[in-house]
């Protein structure tokens, strides 16, 4: 039979997918995987579940939630394109990430040069918060990492607090405005007309697309205000082309195919 043509039972896909099959019933009871072909009292699977489930995998690699999955695939049944929400064409940039809890010792593990000083700074800055006795809720991995590439770097772990701490602090600013624009131009005009059934299913396919676009435009800007400092800083030169190595070296046209960019 062709892979097109696969006709498979729950245990089937399991052992092709390396998966239990409690799993796969999760993922149905999720909404992330779509119900099987009924055939008589059978559950027939094909290639497509197949190819669900490893998107499935790549994402919870990428460090999603199944909630968050199910709301990227909404996003992409809705219109948005697959390789934007994988982020092919921007590099493994995913739109969200999920909170870690972790133990005193894990935090401190992570972040070379911790000490209870230090904690308080990172709590101050919303970067860490208690979460029960001796644990810790880290709402971004990512900055985490940030950080301790930096402190691995050379850098002070002071210093890339207040990085961060600035960080938060501009991001808190526009997240108030851009709020206060979606409640008074989007939600409240909406919401008594006679879309406003509309407002909900919206708003979860215009999170993930404003998160894709605050990431694309936010890394753009940030790449041409490090080439402005480039010009007066030591090693300004060796910083320049190590942006020129990162920029996103192809486009897109209309019609989905990928070019490379021209300089």
């Amino acid at each position: 039979m062709t892979e097109t043509g696969l006709a498979m039972t729950v245990d089937d896909l399991a052992r092709r997918s390396g998966l239990p099959v409690r799993t796969i019933r999760e993922y149905h009871t999720m909404r992330v995987l779509p119900p099987p072909e009924r055939k008589g009292r059978i559950g027939v699977y094909d290639a497509g579940h197949v190819q669900r489930l490893e998107l499935i995998a790549r994402l919870q690699h990428r460090g999603y939630s199944l909630a968050g999955i199910r709301d990227l695939l909404d996003a992409w049944d809705s219109g948005t394109e697959l390789s934007a929400l994988l982020g092919v064409d921007r590099g493994p940039v995913a739109p969200d990430e999920t909170p870690m809890r972790l133990t005193r010792d894990e935090l401190f593990g992570r972040l070379p040069g911790l000490d209870a000083a230090s904690v308080r700074r990172a709590q101050d800055i919303m970067l860490v918060w208690p979460d029960g006795p001796g644990h810790y809720l880290v709402r971004s991995p990512a900055l985490i990492d940030l950080i301790a590439d930096g402190v691995r770097l050379g850098v002070g772990l002071d210093e890339m607090l207040d990085m961060i701490g600035e960080l938060i602090a501009g991001l808190d600013t526009t997240a108030s405005a851009v709020a206060r624009s979606i409640a008074e131009r989007i939600w409240e005009p909406v919401a008594a007309s006679e879309s406003a059934t509309d407002l909900p299913g919206f708003l979860t396919r215009g999170r993930v697309l404003l998160l894709q676009g605050v990431a694309s435009v936010l890394a753009d800007r940030i790449a041409a205000a490090l080439r402005k400092q480039a010009e007066g800083i030591a090693g300004g030169a060796e910083l320049s082309a190590a942006l020129d190595r990162m920029s996103v070296g192809a486009i897109r046209d209309s019609s989905g195919s990928l070019q490379r960019r021209s300089s």
